[in-house]
């Protein structure tokens, strides 16, 4: 159970909402009724424009039930329909007026209203004349309550309370809203409802085709289901235009570099690429290219390219492939995964470089920095032989390490590597 309450000017009902009906208790001091069989003028109401009803007396109030049909629309409900059906609705509701002269007297709030499947009306709460509140309903008051019912239900700016107590007079922003202003009459008023119902019509014709549901419902399946077809066929494509053929494609132009001894042409080809992700060959070539490009001693470079094969570690070909650019932090993780000291320190010498002309440090950061990794470095050094550290000395001074491999040099030459790749 939930509690409903309506207020219109100085008629306030509380009402007690039930899955299949409303009660209300009306203090019999609130009424005119002198006779309980004067009640009987609203349960004979015609049941085609009022809810059923039925009324208990009580010592000092009268309980009422209506009885309500809920496959029959709400407010709510008809908010959602086409702008067609809503003027359908409208127009129904104007004929309400034709109850004006009855003894029922009733009002149009969008609480008070229920609508079945063709949009006729059905008031719920009604009074009677002179006995019941609201003891008058007169016609301009009914028509005020249609044009605020009217503008609410078709404009999404005022409510149905805003419009009643005052803001009907202002509601002029439409064509609509204007046309509903200067109808000064009921009648007038219903014939322009009817006149816009009809333009809706048509145009609604010429615009929309109605299908049985279970047809729609079968033209919406296939549709999705096309769509999700199209979707999945379309992710391979996708993937194929714009991530895997250009991929291939410039590893392709990379080994015809690379065949054309044009080294820098390689490392251009292959900049965007993620070196985690290429083939070993394509390490290879980009390792090798990398290496070809370093300024280091002809000798250094020698060592260096006798252990640069197909059959190298690719551990030790990204390290290459990182220092190459300027990746450095990455690349003394694979020296020290290799547990390669020449790796390390070559690595150390080119991060003391790159802090010495870092502009964006200030300078004594630049100092920090640069400090702290020779003393790095020198720990290194200080491990090596004493032959090995004497030469490491020489070359420092010369701006350059020895970045060999400890280990044998690969049985394969750099010869036979590259007529493998030829083949």
């Amino acid at each position: 159970m939930t509690e409903k309450k309506i207020e219109l000017d100085h008629l306030s009902l509380p009402f007690q909402v039930y899955e299949d009906r409303w009660e209300l208790r009306l203090a019999k001091s609130q009424t005119r009724v002198k006779d309980p069989q004067q009640i009987r003028l609203l349960t004979g109401a015609d049941t085609n424009a009022f809810v059923p009803l039925e009324v208990k007396e009580e010592e000092d109030a009268f309980t009422f039930s209506f009885f309500i049909d809920p496959e029959k629309k709400n407010w709510q409900a008809i908010q959602h329909l086409h702008r067609n059906d809503k003027l359908r609705l409208l127009l129904n509701l104007a004929r309400l007026r034709h109850y004006l002269k009855s003894r029922i007297t009733f009002f149009l709030h969008p609480d008070n209203l229920l609508f079945d499947d063709n949009l006729s009306p059905h008031v719920v709460y009604r009074g009677v004349r002179n006995l019941i509140p609201p003891y008058e309903m007169e016609e301009q008051e009914f028509l005020k309550q249609l044009k605020c019912f009217s503008i609410a239900l078709l404009s999404k700016k005022y409510t149905y309370e805003q419009l009643y107590n005052g803001a009907l007079e202002h509601a002029k922003d439409t064509e609509f809203e204007r046309q509903v202003h200067q109808k000064e009459t009921l009648a007038a008023f219903a014939d322009y409802l009817q006149d816009c119902y009809q333009k809706e019509q048509k145009k609604t014709e010429r615009t929309m085709k109605l299908f049985p549901i279970k047809r729609f419902l079968l033209f919406k399946r296939l549709a999705i289901s096309f769509i999700i077809v199209s979707v999945l066929l379309a992710i391979p494509l996708i993937y194929f235009g714009l991530i895997s053929l250009p991929y291939h494609q410039s590893q392709l132009d990379a080994h015809e570099e690379y065949l054309a001894s044009n080294y820098n042409g390689v490392i251009t080809t292959l900049n965007g690429e993620d070196a985690e992700d290429l083939p070993k060959a394509t390490k290879y070539i980009l390792a090798y290219s990398y290496v070809t490009s370093e300024k280091i001693s002809d000798n250094d470079k020698e060592v260096i390219m006798n252990n640069i094969t197909l059959n190298s570690d690719e551990n030790y070909l990204l390290y290459w492939i990182y220092n190459g650019r300027g990746n450095f932090e990455p690349a003394m993780d694979k020296a020290k995964y290799l547990d390669d000291p020449q790796l390390i320190m070559y690595g150390l010498i080119k991060q003391i470089e790159q802090a010495r002309n870092d502009p964006g440090l200030s300078g004594s950061e630049r100092e920090e920095q640069v400090n702290n990794l020779n003393e790095e470095l020198q720990e290194y050094i200080d491990e090596l032989p004493d032959e090995e550290e004497d030469q490491f000395d020489s070359e420092s001074q010369e701006e350059t390490a020895i970045p060999g491999n400890d280990s044998e040099p690969e049985d394969q030459t750099q010869a036979e590597t590259d007529a493998t790749l030829e083949e």
